[in-house]
């Protein structure tokens, strides 16, 4: 008798077993968060920590689904397929007249309550007018920098003050720029010749034999062209180069101590941001949480650690002001909230017609390159 009591004993407490690890799996939410984004901005660490923060602030189990952009044309066709739900684009695509993220709500306007440190930004990248429509805000930026003009102090006592000394022959075969950056390129060189920022893109003004000309020598006259990203051994050794900065630090671990110049004609600039898409329209608590993201990477932790240590770039808030080195405070320009404003170009939204006619320019030139 006892035995069998032991047995009915065991049996409803398996039981019971099941049925409450039934109940708990089902009242633990789990959720999963794809992203669309430029790799640097994803650490491993990072993502991690986030998972945490969901848990602890949501009681939600996330899984992030993070697959890596290779090139700008990449981001369109994956959220209008609906295969992400936050995205990392460049300032001069969500208006682009062959994407229209926003006019055609392929993005979702943000809950800045749930942005906290979005009041951070720098005050000329808040509600700018590439991520805003009306009074709703569609983007916050993550990081900018300049397509800008680096050079090596070992060589160039005084930092270059013009774009043209890539047109002085004494450094001939001694720079380097990027070889598919057309449209950077040719907004340099038309800054070089005087055309103004406004102009810099207008197919129409630059198809002159005149610029055509100063174009193909720009070409023609470069050590070397490095592709997508410039490394440090792209640079290691010249005297200058058109860059987005990210190789100075690796060059120094080399050796050699590059700085970026502030050429009287100015600097051009972009600004990578981060967007949610519409596939979470319908979701609410799973917006919120990708707004938790986006959050996240306006933190002073993300910010300087990510922004400005491990990537090598600028941050986009003034908050950090404080936890910056000397040297950090001057290459980031972060005591001056108007810098960005005054002294940076934005890279215009190209028209179809400006872009094709640049990338005709651009193969032009090219071709003189043996």
């Amino acid at each position: 008798m006892k035995k069998r009591l032991r047995t009915i004993q065991l049996a409803s407490l398996f039981v019971f077993i099941v049925i409450f690890s039934m109940f708990y799996a089902a009242s633990v939410s789990a959720e999963t968060l794809r992203i669309f984004s430029w790799k640097v901005y994803a650490p491993e660490e990072f993502q991690q920590k986030f998972i945490k923060l969901v848990k602890e602030k949501f009681d939600i189990d996330l899984k992030l689904d993070i697959k890596y952009v290779n090139e700008p044309d990449e981001i369109f066709p994956v959220l209008r397929n609906g295969k992400a739900d936050i995205i990392t684009p460049s300032h001069n695509v969500p208006k682009d007249e062959r994407y229209q993220l926003i006019k055609h709500k392929l993005v979702l306007p943000l809950n800045l309550e749930n942005i906290p440190n979005y009041k951070n930004v720098q005050p000329g990248l808040q509600k700018a007018d590439y991520c805003s429509q009306g009074d709703k805000v569609y983007a916050v930026p993550v990081a900018r920098g300049p397509y800008g003009l680096a050079y090596n102090t070992m060589i160039l006592k005084e930092a270059p003050k013009s774009w043209n000394i890539f047109w002085d022959p004494r450094f001939k075969d001694k720079y380097t720029l990027g070889k598919y950056q057309y449209e950077e390129n040719i907004f340099n060189a038309a800054l070089a010749m005087g055309f103004s920022p406004k102009d810099m893109s207008n197919y129409k003004k630059l198809n002159t034999p005149k610029f055509q000309k100063k174009l193909a020598q720009l070409v023609a006259n470069a050590h070397g062209m490095w592709k997508i990203q410039d490394n440090p051994e792209d640079l290691q050794g010249l005297s200058f180069a058109m860059s987005w900065g990210d190789s100075l630090i690796g060059l120094k671990k080399m050796g050699e101590i590059w700085k970026m110049a502030e050429p009287k004609e100015g600097t051009t600039v972009w600004v990578d941001n981060v967007m949610i898409g519409h596939t979470l329209e319908n979701k609410p608590k799973l917006k919120q949480i990708a707004e938790e993201w986006l959050n996240i990477v306006l933190s002073d932790e993300y910010q300087l650690n990510v922004v400005t240590r491990k990537i090598g770039t600028i941050p986009v808030v003034t908050s950090i002001m404080d936890k910056l080195t000397p040297d950090e405070i001057v290459r980031c320009h972060i005591e001056d909230p108007a810098y960005f404003t005054n002294n940076c170009i934005l890279w215009p939204t190209l028209s179809k017609a400006d872009r094709k006619g640049l990338k005709r320019l651009w193969d032009k030139a090219m071709k003189t390159r043996k």
